[in-house]
């Protein structure tokens, strides 16, 4: 059994946030087991703008999905690739030294962290437009390194790639150097790698640069 520790723990197992009592016709049900689940949310893979959530839970669940409710709103989807039981343990701590929350165990973070990969893939109501280069703007090399990371980052959430990637973590600019670009992307299974190299062959083609060059980093 968890054991809470701390004032603001106990405030929001009295009063959550993002449960409801009830689960809406919009949510959807979380399909691993263990966990008896639903969620809606609302925004895109660049920022969520609100969650909800409803379930037969204990206190442990409602702690810890309340305070990765509050971590991510305003947030991108994406910050739930690495976070953490602690981290959401941590956030509602009263004091650094002292847990807000103890006792839970290694199969309750393991559903739960099931739950983060899950959420992590929610389907967006897409809002991306489509991207085409401009060639008036002359030649993709010759732009200026701001311009460069303006018009990438527009080709990188355009309605074409979200729908290469689907329910697929989207990819994300990380840096540009010239004509090389670092992009933080799926690349573990056969199939994201084929992904990528689909991705790479359509920014050589919007671009019109041959020599551009993708760099996967994962």
């Amino acid at each position: 059994m968890v054991k809470v520790n701390s004032t603001r723990a106990r405030k929001i197992l009295d009063a959550p946030s993002f449960q409801k009592r009830e689960v809406g016709p919009s949510m959807r049900k979380f399909p691993g087991s263990g966990l008896s689940l639903w969620f809606e949310m609302e925004g895109d893979t660049q920022s969520v703008k609100n969650l909800s959530y409803s379930g037969e839970l204990n206190s442990f669940h409602v702690l810890v999905l309340e305070s990765m409710a509050s971590l991510l709103i305003g947030k991108k989807i994406s910050l739930l690739d690495s976070l953490s039981v602690r981290e959401c343990e941590a956030f509602l701590r009263d004091r650094n030294s002292e847990s807000a929350f103890e006792g839970w165990d290694s199969e309750d973070e393991k559903i739960i962290q099931s739950v983060f990969q899950w959420l992590r893939a929610w389907p967006f109501k897409s809002s991306a437009q489509s991207y085409q280069y401009s060639r008036e703007k002359g030649p993709f090399r010759q732009l200026k390194l701001a311009d460069k990371v303006r018009e990438l980052k527009a080709f990188l959430n355009s309605q074409e790639i979200a729908a290469l990637y689907g329910l697929i973590r989207l990819p994300e600019l990380v840096d540009v150097e010239e004509l090389t670009v670092y992009v933080q992307v799926p690349y573990s299974s056969e199939r994201e790698r084929a992904l990528f190299e689909e991705l790479h062959e359509r920014g050589v083609e919007i671009f019109g640069e041959d020599e551009l060059n993708f760099i996967p980093e994962a």
